[in-house]
């Protein structure tokens, strides 16, 4: 280095270079003034174009960190988007006022915040989309729960066979491995963050996903386990590529029961290719990249409804039903008074009955005049429809009767019945399949207490006047749905 670059450097005299000033603390006002936001609609080749009503909501809070949400009449809240800036979709439940309230939520730097609200006309759907029907249900919420019988299994692995088509609602194509039970994701800790139980781990553990776009995971005695929101993108039923019928997106990975990619370390996936979905299953699949025919690694989650009575009964189209064959199809319990305690296959305070279908034609002391109806028969089954018709049919496929069907008072939780029943499936005739209540000369019964009913299983019961809790005799009625 030269003497004259030295020299240079020492008559250098250096300067203070100051941080920028902190940002002033925000106003409410100065929020409301300075927030933007605007409305888009998606048009059919999938781009955002500006709408006055649009369903997908952009914003700017000009460099404050905050967030976007709706507040309910009662304080609840729920976060659409969060950060300085943010792009949303927001479609407010079927049957809401078009007209709504977006709140937005912006942060100084001592932690402080400000509020301000926008309102907004959106379009409101008059109908729901059939993914949002098949996977909220009629009532606006569903549960699902995770499906591990009749040949499925919940989670696992499989090679990436290309044949979207061949997903079935018990069927995973390519499947290489899973655990038995959902009890048994308690083996498979190895793939969670940290090795963690999450409480998804357990046969009864489930999932409520809403028509508002909302989706929350629970363990088995209802504890929340995390929530969010989700939504579907792509929905045809037809397959276009020839792989997924579309994908599910949700804010908070935990609020899908173990949502773990396998054997990568504890991933955690929020985005999932839907392979099978109907009111009663729906599979889900991550492909860790693997595209489709190369035969990688996937990870497949399977799960099933468990308490939309309308899909259940009657697939929102029509739906068969037949005797419980592997439990017991008919006989008679003590009331015990405990709705809840009934499950699949399960009679709370079970007394007596037939082991078979077939068992019945020894039977017809019950049945008006000793006489066989033709439900008699492992074959024999129901057919429900969502128009309200219900036609019972022999083995060899006669019609023993037609009638009508409604359901009635429907709680899930059955606090409205003192935790007896979910609710009374009505008949206007005497339509369910050998319909007679036991000990009682032939009566056939055409209403009845709905103890339990899932994707699979129904089970009914006529009480005979029998108080809950009194022990009292009561016919029961296991039926299980055919999957054609």
């Amino acid at each position: 280095m030269s003497i004259a670059v030295l020299a240079a450097f020492a008559s250098c005299n250096p300067t203070l270079i100051e941080n920028p000033a902190p940002m002033a603390a925000l106003s409410e006002a100065q929020l409301a003034q300075d927030l933007q936001i605007a409305q888009y609609d998606l048009n059919e080749n999938k781009e955002y174009v500006p709408s006055p009503d649009g369903n997908y909501i952009s914003y700017n809070m000009k460099g404050y960190s905050g967030l976007a949400f709706t507040r309910a009449a009662d304080g609840t809240e729920k976060v659409y988007s969060q950060g300085n800036a943010g792009f949303f979709k927001f479609l407010p439940r079927r049957g809401s006022d078009p007209n709504q309230t977006l709140w937005f939520r912006a942060y100084n730097i001592d932690g402080s915040f400000v509020e301000t609200s926008k309102q907004v006309t959106v379009k409101v759907p008059s109908d729901l989309a059939p993914e949002i029907l098949n996977i909220a249900g009629d009532n606006g919420s569903k549960k699902w729960m995770w499906h591990y019988d009749n040949g499925a299994t919940c989670w696992g692995n499989a090679g990436n066979s290309g044949a979207g088509s061949a997903f079935t609602w018990n069927n995973v194509d390519g499947k290489w491995w899973g655990p038995d039970t959902p009890d048994g994701l308690m083996d498979q800790l190895s793939h969670a963050p940290g090795g963690a139980a999450t409480g998804a781990e357990s046969n009864g553990a489930y999932m409520i996903f809403s028509d508002a776009g909302d989706v929350a995971a629970y363990t088995a005695d209802g504890a929340l386990i995390k929530s969010g929101s989700f939504d579907i993108k792509d929905y045809n039923p037809s397959r276009p590529d020839g792989w997924s019928v579309g994908t599910l997106k949700v804010s908070e990975p935990l609020s899908i029961l173990f949502p773990f990619s396998i054997n990568e370390g504890g991933k955690a996936v929020d985005t999932f290719d839907i392979m099978y979905l109907d009111p009663n299953y729906m599979t889900l699949v991550y492909t860790k990249g693997n595209g489709a025919g190369s035969w990688g690694e996937i990870t497949f989650w399977m799960f099933k409804n468990g308490d939309d009575y309308v899909g259940a009964l009657n697939a929102n189209d029509k739906r068969k039903w037949t005797w419980d064959g592997e439990n017991t199809c008919w006989g008679n319990a003590g009331n015990s008074g405990a709705g809840a305690a009934f499950g699949p296959g399960v009679i709370d305070g079970k007394w007596w009955g037939v082991d078979t279908p077939e068992g019945l034609m020894d039977q017809l002391s019950h049945a008006p005049g000793g006489a066989a109806t033709g439900a008699e028969s492992s074959d024999a089954y129901m057919e429900f429809t969502a128009g309200g018709d219900i036609t019972s049919y022999a083995g060899d496929g006669s019609v023993i009767k037609a009638s009508t069907y409604e359901v009635k008072d429907y709680d899930a939780t059955r606090k409205a019945s003192g935790n007896w029943q979910l609710g009374k499936l009505v008949t206007k005739d005497p339509a369910i399949l050998f319909p007679f209540s036991i000990n009682e000369g032939g009566k056939a019964v055409t209403e009845f207490d709905l103890m339990y009913i899932d994707a699979d299983h129904m089970s009914l019961v006529y009480t005979k006047g029998n108080g809950a809790g009194s022990w009292g005799e009561i016919t029961f009625w296991q039926f299980k749905a055919i999957n054609e």
